[in-house]
């Protein structure tokens, strides 16, 4: 007796699914699901450390996935860059386009900074198109070598993690929260709110054309529209489900999300459908996010480890 019509569909879809990413059988596609899903988390570590230490919310986190991706490409494919140079020029790359940006819009109020960077974000997919021969246009750029697999990401989430932790408790972190709580209050406190603005921006800039790079070297395949303004606007709010006080929060949200959507592309619609729930649910029941202020540090989990032995 045939299967039934769902399980039938569902076997069908997973064929395509291997034949369209080029794997040869369930193992790989399973890393293949790891691998997307851990970069995406490398991008959503981005938007966390500017959303929640001070507060700002970006639209134009997608321009700078694509800075990196298009400098690291570009770089190695045209100017034979190596591709540990050309990662870095990335990182610099982006570095320099947010201390740009952020000169003249970080001392504008918060809307009117998310309306600004949504404009850059747009400006960079503009720009991408029309450089048509140094970008390919909308043709984008193939041919990509794969240099990036998956254990060089999920060191590169340790290493992030490990730097956006320290960072939280440090002194300046502390002050970083203080203006996301109460700009004003942290100003009168002496706290210079420009310059930690100013310092978190560049640094999340610089992690996110981070992460764009690795993924022009994991998908092999760049153009314009690779994350436009409305994947921007799903780390924040990725960020905000998963509590803006909790970088464990923002990991595991990160990675449900984003596995879901692969494992399952034959209802990906109502990932997007579940999200919104998931954010009605945290904006009524949990206004800090579903996992608040608790953090998985080293500590709880050898604690945990000592009481289960």
């Amino acid at each position: 007796m045939s299967s039934p019509l769902w399980k039938r569909g569902v076997r069908g879809d997973f064929v395509e699914i291997f034949k369209s990413i080029g794997v040869r059988g369930p193992m790989e596609f399973y890393i293949k699901v790891l691998e997307i899903t851990c970069l995406h988390t490398i991008l959503v570590l981005g938007a966390y450390l500017m959303t929640g230490l001070t507060g700002l919310f970006s639209l134009g986190q997608g321009g700078f996935v694509s800075i990196g991706a298009y400098t690291a490409s570009i770089a190695y494919l045209h100017f034979n860059v190596p591709f540990p140079m050309a990662i870095l020029m990335a990182v610099l790359m982006g570095s320099a386009v947010g201390f740009l940006i952020g000169i003249p819009t970080l001392r504008l109020h918060r809307d009117y900074f998310l309306l600004v960077t949504f404009g850059f974000g747009e400006m960079i997919r503009a720009a991408l198109l029309h450089l048509a021969q140094l970008t390919g246009g909308a043709l984008g750029i193939a041919g990509i070598p794969k240099l990036v697999d998956l254990p060089m990401i999920l060191i590169s989430i340790l290493f992030i993690t490990f730097l956006i932790y320290n960072l939280k408790r440090s002194r300046f972190g502390r002050n970083c929260i203080a203006i996301r709580d109460d700009e004003l209050a942290a100003s009168l406190m002496g706290i210079n709110v420009y310059s930690h603005k100013m310092k978190v921006f560049i640094l999340s800039s610089a992690i996110t054309s981070y992460g764009g790079a690795l993924y022009a070297f994991l998908i092999m395949f760049i153009e314009p529209n690779l994350f436009n303004w409305l994947e921007s606007a799903k780390l924040i709010i990725i960020t905000f489900v998963g509590g803006v006080n909790s970088i464990t929060g923002a990991i595991i949200a990160s990675v449900v999300y984003y596995s879901f959507g692969e494992f399952f592309r034959f209802v990906d619609v109502w990932r997007d459908v579940l999200l919104a729930l998931a954010v009605l649910f945290v904006t009524i029941f949990r206004p800090g996010g579903i996992f608040g202020s608790w953090e998985l540090s080293p500590t709880k989990l050898f604690s945990w480890r000592a009481k289960k032995g």
